[in-house]
C-alpha cells in the first residue's frame, strides 16, 4: 500500500499528511509514493530516525538553526527525469546542468545545516560535482559555459565581441559550447548515482524534519513495536475531529482500546462516537506503518501488510450493485483474506445495517463466527444484538448524568445499549413523538405473560 492510497481510505489520514510541514513539492510527492513498511525492523530503525531529529527540534537553542534549514530544503527541486538522462548518457542543456549544479550545493549546504543540529547526513562527492560545474569557485547557484573552459571558446568569444556580425564565428561559438557541454556531461555521469541518492537523502530530510515537528507541535507519541499482534492505544484521539470541535470549543474525550488476534465487537448509542473509534484504530495503524507520530498518549502497534475497512455504504455505480451487494462483496474478501492467513487488521462498521434487523442479525453473527476461527485482528461495530462467540466485547459508556460519555468500557456478550430515546430526548425533539415512541418501545402487559 502506497501513502497515496492510503489517504484515500475513509480514516482522516489526509489531513494529517496535508498538515506535515514539508517545505519541497519533491518531499511531498516522494512521501506519497511511499510504500509502507513491511517488517518491524523497518518500522524500528525508522523510528529511531526520526526519535534522533525530534530531539533536535525539542532544543530551544535549535530553533533558528531548523528554521533555517527548512528555509534550505524549501529550494529543493525535482530533478529525477534530468538525472535519468545524465545517467542514460545524454548531453544536458544549461538548464539541467544549471539543476545538477543546484542540487549538489545544496546537498552541501543542508549537510553542514543539519551538523550544527547534530543530525546524521550521508557525505556524498557532491564537491566534485560543483568542481566541475563552478571551474571559477564562485559557489553561485547559476551555470554558464564559462570560457575557462577552453581556450578556444575564449578566443573565439572574442572575436565575437569584434566582429558580432560574423556568422562563422557564432556557429564556432556554438559548436564549441556544445562540445563542452558534452565534455560536462560525460565527466558528470559517474556521480549520477550520487546524485540520485542525494536528492534521496534532501526529501528525507525534509520529511523527516516535518515529521518531528509535527510529532512535536501536535503532542504526538512514538509507538513500540509489538510483536505478538497486540494493539494498544492509551489515550488515544482524532486530530482531525479534534480540531473541528475545538472550533466549535468543545473538548475531545480521548479513548483506550486494545485489540489481539481475534475479532472485538464495539456496541453503543447513536453519536456515541463509534465510527470515530474505528477510524482513529485505522488512522494510527496506518501512520505507524509510514513513520508518523501517533496520535494517543501510549501506542504499541504490530506491523499489518493489508488494512481493510468496510465503512461505507455507498453504491458501486459501476457494477450496478445496491450498497447491501456492494457491502456484502467487500465483507467476502475480508474473509477471503482471513482464510488465507493474511496479516491484516479488518475494520468494519455497522455490517449489514442496510437490510431488515432479522436478517441483518444472522449475518453480523455468523461473520463474527467465521472471522473467530481465523485468529486474525478485527474490529467490528454493530448495533445487532448478537452471540458474540465468546469474543472481546466493549461498548461506549453511554449517557451518564445526561452527558455522553465516550469512554470504552467492557460489555457483557452480545450487550447492546438501549439509549436512543434518552438522547433524543436529550436532543429537546418534539414531546408528542418521543413520548409515542416510549408507549411503542415499551412491552404491553401481555407481552410480559
Amino acid at each position: 500500500m502506497k501513502l497515496n492510497e492510503a489517504v484515500l481510505m475513509p480514516l482522516c489520514l489526509r489531513y494529517l499528511v496535508d498538515e506535515l510541514p514539508v517545505q519541497s513539492g519533491v518531499a511531498r510527492r516522494m512521501l506519497l509514493d511511499r510504500d509502507s513498511m513491511r517488517s518491524a525492523e523497518e518500522v524500528s530503525a525508522y523510528y529511531d530516525r526520526l526519535r534522533i531529529y525530534i530531539e533536535a527540534v525539542s532544543q530551544v537553542a535549535n530553533d533558528v538553526p531548523r528554521r533555517n534549514l527548512q528555509f534550505r530544503l524549501q529550494g529543493l527541486k525535482d530533478i529525477r527525469s534530468t538525472l535519468e538522462r545524465l545517467a542514460g548518457g545524454a548531453a544536458l542543456d544549461d538548464i539541467e546542468l544549471f539543476e545538477v549544479k543546484h542540487l549538489a550545493m545544496l546537498y552541501e549546504e543542508v549537510r553542514r545545516q543539519t551538523k550544527v543540529l547534530s543530525l546524521p547526513m550521508e557525505r556524498l562527492r557532491m564537491e566534485d560535482v560543483i568542481r566541475i560545474l563552478d571551474p571559477d569557485g564562485l559557489r553561485i547557484a547559476t551555470f554558464y559555459v564559462y570560457d575557462s573552459y577552453s581556450g578556444c571558446l575564449r578566443n573565439l568569444r572574442k572575436q565575437l565581441e569584434t566582429n558580432p556580425t560574423d556568422e562563422r564565428t557564432f556557429v564556432a561559438v556554438q559548436e564549441e559550447e556544445q562540445r563542452i557541454r558534452g565534455e560536462l556531461s560525460r565527466s558528470l555521469r559517474e556521480y549520477a548515482s550520487d546524485l540520485r541518492l542525494g536528492l534521496q537523502l534532501l526529501a528525507d530530510t525534509d520529511i523527516l524534519l516535518a515529521q518531528s515537528v509535527q510529532t512535536k507541535d501536535w503532542g504526538l507519541c512514538l509507538p513500540h513495536v509489538s510483536r505478538n499482534g497486540r494493539l494498544v492505544l492509551n489515550g488515544m484521539w482524532n486530530p482531525e475531529v479534534q480540531a473541528s470541535l475545538r472550533e466549535r470549543h468543545r473538548d475531545y474525550q480521548c479513548n483506550s482500546i486494545t485489540l489481539g488476534d481475534e475479532p472485538t465487537i464495539l456496541t453503543g448509542s447513536n453519536m456515541g462516537g463509534k465510527t470515530i473509534v474505528l477510524k482513529t484504530v485505522g488512522l494510527c495503524q496506518t501512520l505507524f506503518l509510514f513513520g508518523f507520530g501517533i496520535p494517543a498518549a501510549e501506542a504499541e502497534l504490530p506491523v499489518r501488510d493489508i488494512l481493510y475497512c468496510s465503512m461505507s455504504d455507498s453504491q458501486s455505480v459501476a457494477e450496478g450493485l445496491s450498497s447491501f451487494a456492494a457491502e456484502i462483496r467487500n465483507l467476502n474478501s475480508i474473509v477471503e483474506s482471513c482464510r488465507r492467513g493474511e496479516n491484516l487488521l479488518a475494520l468494519i462498521d455497522e455490517p449489514a445495517r442496510t437490510t431488515n434487523p432479522v436478517e441483518g442479525t444472522a449475518l453480523v453473527s455468523s461473520l463474527i463466527e467465521v472471522l473467530k476461527k481465523t485468529d486474525r485482528s478485527v474490529l467490528m461495530v454493530t448495533h445487532y444484538t448478537i452471540d458474540a462467540h465468546h469474543c472481546p466485547c466493549l461498548r461506549v459508556r453511554g449517557l451518564v448524568d445526561g452527558r455522553m460519555d465516550y469512554s470504552l468500557v467492557v460489555a457483557r456478550e452480545g450487550e447492546v445499549p438501549q439509549e436512543a430515546l434518552r438522547i433524543a430526548e436529550s436532543l429537546g425533539i418534539d414531546q408528542e413523538w418521543l413520548t409515542l415512541a416510549r408507549q411503542v418501545a415499551e412491552p404491553h402487559p401481555a407481552d410480559t405473560h
